[in-house]
């Protein structure tokens, strides 16, 4: 079936870099809370804990994308909300960017394109498959 590869590929993916990304957050949250006892004060870390949050629950939303997309591989049926899936982890890429710029961090076009093609890739493989079923 068309897009069924791609769709896949991207899920697998997804799922191994939401897990990667939740522990990450986990820590970056830990880490944050240990900053913050260790300097005696939670002045200045809004935007850590903010960007460590928006991170886990990406990484969730990523994880459970993955799954559904290797359902959607077995049940083309289930594609159509491959879409809006891969389109919330393709926003939430642009927000967690937009949230390291606030924090001082430099626009970098590459890292833009990285964190845009995995969402990107999964949205198309699930719209060729969305597209074999309507036909």
């Amino acid at each position: 079936m068309k897009g069924q590869k791609i769709l896949k590929v991207t899920s697998i993916l997804m799922i191994i870099g939401g897990i990667i990304a939740a522990i990450a957050g986990v820590i970056a949250i830990l880490g944050v809370s240990a900053l913050a006892a260790l300097s005696g004060s939670a002045e200045g870390t809004g935007l850590l804990y903010a960007s460590s949050i928006i991170v886990t629950v990406a990484s969730i939303i990523q994880f459970i994308a993955g799954i559904k997309g290797l359902g959607a591989c077995k049940e083309p049926g289930k594609a159509a909300s491959c879409i809006k899936w891969g389109i919330i982890i393709a926003v939430l890429s642009i927000v967690s960017m937009i949230i390291g710029l606030i924090g001082g961090g430099e626009f970098s076009i590459t890292s833009l394109v990285l964190n845009l093609l995995l969402p990107v890739l999964y949205v198309y493989g699930a719209l060729q498959m969305k597209g074999s079923v309507s036909a």
